[in-house]
């Protein structure tokens, strides 16, 4: 079952948010509120969500499954 392309590219690209959420976003929150540049930070907000959108997708979609659900 985690064998299916489509979770290993879930997997990768939940595991790239993360890495994005934490070392980027998370620590930008910070500096944004204290210079009140957002610019950077919008930018990665939304890589971010773009990369949960496909998440979404993918998990919605499976593509290639048999169960028909």
């Amino acid at each position: 079952m985690t064998g299916h392309p489509w979770v290993i590219v879930s997997i990768a690209l939940t595991t790239a948010a993360a890495f994005l959420l934490a070392l980027k976003i998370l620590p930008g929150q910070e500096k944004a509120i204290k210079t009140r540049d957002v610019k950077h930070l919008a930018v990665y907000t939304g890589i971010f969500n773009l990369l949960w959108a496909t998440v979404t997708v993918l998990m919605i979609l499976r593509p290639g499954s048999t169960t028909g659900a």
